[in-house]
């Protein structure tokens, strides 16, 4: 039952705790929604049922239910009982519209803490392509819509969840895309909230859809059941399709689906939703998805579950991942770059974790892995350096102490580090070069073995990878786990400081010691490779150089060096300007 929005404002600021109302007080444990699609009038209708728990310690009357600004409320009913609702637009980038439409539910009684409700609820309106969020700050409109493409429509049905279309019921605090991270925060913190709860939408395509299909994340692995049902506004019967979105944690994936005539082409491990008219280039996506198979199984156990492509028919749409799912329209182009596309998807087939640096910094990782057998480790360098102009700049600290302020205040060591990060420049950047030094610290069967072991039931302790990969306390990895995960350290910064050589073998057989000083002049210490060149060739030691401190590295060469390199791009630095030095002929110290 609605409420006149001007007398209930009223009758809540005399009551005056409306205006504490907590956002963030319940958490959905249960969704089961049936959705109803008609791609001609744009309409999405939904009806259902919400079980909601009351996670904080006081009673809770008052309760708040957001869908995006595109849907209205019809109605929210308790024991079929209508609730006593507020209808109330809130701006939120959340959504792609900007904005939400909000129902201030009022319960009967106050649910205590823990207590369960169980809400029915319905809502519907129309989903088209809206790019607001991103406009109002300045982007052009058709680069926006690039990414905020979801919509229902007869050429084009995609639609995700929450941080795109909020099609589906939650409850968050206003954010905004210009107030930094603020809006991957929130929807992170609001993931792991979620992590246990479960999510059922049978969702039905209507009005000639005999030829569709439903392809989405963890749903049946037919397209869907084609068939008729009767339609209560004519009387007569009406083609449907139908299918069932299932997930067990709202944790990792984020609940969407397409519409389109797809066919379903099978190969092991992978399978590509795609339309008729695209079945070469499909065939192309399934090969490329193919070809990461060897990398895969050398380094993770064997799928679980397929991976799985779904053809985007909107050829601007830019491509979107969700767990072992990927949306993307199907586009021509090399192995090469289709492999690349594909790994993220095909590692969460095999490998997943509760923590999100580990999950988007092993895929990265193996990305760069799979650039590696085709170009080389220089090859796979350059593709991880892709991140690092906007990792140095994630990474920059405030002003020292003295000149910090309330507003920027001195960045703390817990601030932002990749165990409670929502910044993907930070968890598939950063998290890329941590498994990239680790592989180059502990070798690739280290690694691979620890890999294998991993649980992600048992990841309940942060240092949980660390003592896999100690292996029974055989590599002290706490320095470089505290450095690079557990706090934000920032980046190095290597400086060549001195180089002396000096003859220690003469005639045939001459040989010449190198003493290389290097200073790390950044706040996380790293095991640093130092190459010395040579007229002869080139010569490489690896070093642990601490933060803020000296450290120094000794080898054997034929003959006096040419140049010191601190450094081969394997780890990510701040300042790199110092990290190389010319030495000069006939001297042999710096």
């Amino acid at each position: 039952m609605r409420r006149n929005l001007a007398f209930a404002l009223l009758t809540l600021f005399i009551g005056g705790s409306a205006w504490a109302l907590d956002r963030e007080a319940f958490t959905v444990t249960h969704y089961q929604l049936e959705v109803q699609i008609d791609r001609a009038s744009h309409v999405m209708a939904v009806t259902g049922q919400l079980t909601l728990r009351n996670d904080t310690k006081l009673p809770q009357k008052n309760l708040t239910l957001q869908v995006s600004s595109s849907l209205s409320w019809n109605g929210v009913a308790l024991d079929r009982t209508p609730l006593e609702w507020i209808g109330n637009d809130y701006t939120s980038d959340i959504d792609h519209t900007g904005h939400l439409s909000e129902a201030i539910v009022t319960l009967p009684t106050a649910l205590p803490p823990s207590g369960l409700v169980t809400l029915d609820i319905q809502y519907g309106g129309t989903v088209t392509p809206d790019a607001t969020r991103f406009t109002r700050m300045g982007a052009p409109e058709q680069l926006a819509l690039r990414n905020d493409w979801d919509q229902i429509s007869e050429p084009f049905t995609a639609i995700r969840g929450l941080g795109h279309v909020v099609w589906y019921p939650v409850s968050l605090p206003a954010v905004s895309m210009s107030d930094g991270n603020s809006v991957f925060e929130t929807i992170s913190a609001w993931k792991v909230r979620h992590a246990e709860s479960q999510f059922d939408a049978f969702i039905r395509v209507i009005n000639g859809a005999s030829k569709l299909c439903i392809a989405g994340n963890a749903m049946a692995s037919a397209c869907g059941e084609f068939g008729q049902t009767a339609d209560p506004r004519t009387g007569g019967m009406t083609e449907q399709v139908s299918n069932n979105l299932r997930l067990t944690s709202l944790a990792v994936m984020v609940p969407a689906f397409a519409v389109a005539d797809y066919i379903r082409l099978e190969r092991p491990d992978i399978a590509v939703f795609h339309v008729p008219d695209n079945t070469s280039v499909a065939r192309d996506y399934a090969a490329a998805a193919e070809s990461n198979q060897p990398l895969l199984g050398e380094w993770l156990n064997p799928a679980t579950k397929p991976a799985v492509i779904i053809e985007l028919t909107d050829p601007n749409a830019n491509p979107y991942q969700t767990g072992s799912i990927i949306f993307t329209p199907l586009r021509q182009s090399d192995t090469a770059t289709l492999s690349l596309l594909l790994m993220p998807a095909q590692v969460a087939a095999r490998f997943s974790s509760p923590r999100p640096w580990i999950e988007d910094g092993l895929q990265r990782f193996l990305q760069a892995a799979s650039v590696e057998r085709r170009a080389g480790r220089q090859g796979a360098l350059h593709f991880l350096n892709e991140y690092l102009p906007a990792l140095v700049k994630a990474e920059e600290s405030p002003a020292p102490p003295a000149t910090a302020t309330a507003s920027a205040p001195q960045k703390s060591p817990s601030d932002d580090t990749l165990l409670n990060t929502s910044d993907e420049i930070l968890l598939r950047g950063k998290g890329g070069f941590v498994f990239w030094m680790l592989r180059d610290m502990l070798g690739d069967a280290v690694l691979q073995r620890s890999l294998a072991a991993y649980r992600p039931s048992a990841d309940v302790s942060p240092a949980y990878l660390q003592g896999l990969l100690e292996d029974g306390r055989k590599r002290n990895l706490e320095w470089f786990f505290d450095d690079w995960v557990y706090r934000d350290r920032g980046l190095p910064e290597f400086r060549v400081d001195s180089v002396y050589a000096r003859p220690i073998l003469e005639g045939p057989n001459k040989l010449a010691l190198v003493t290389v000083t290097i200073e790390n002049r950044g706040g996380a210490g790293a095991e640093v490779p130092v190459l010395v060149q040579t007229p002869a060739g080139e010569r490489t030691v690896r070093i642990l150089a601490p933060s803020h401190q000296k450290a120094v590295a000794r080898l054997q060469i034929p003959t006096s060096p040419t140049k010191v390199v601190v450094n081969d791009g394997s780890i990510p630095v701040s300042n790199s300007t110092e990290s190389i030095y010319d030495v000069p002929a006939n001297q042999e110290q710096k």
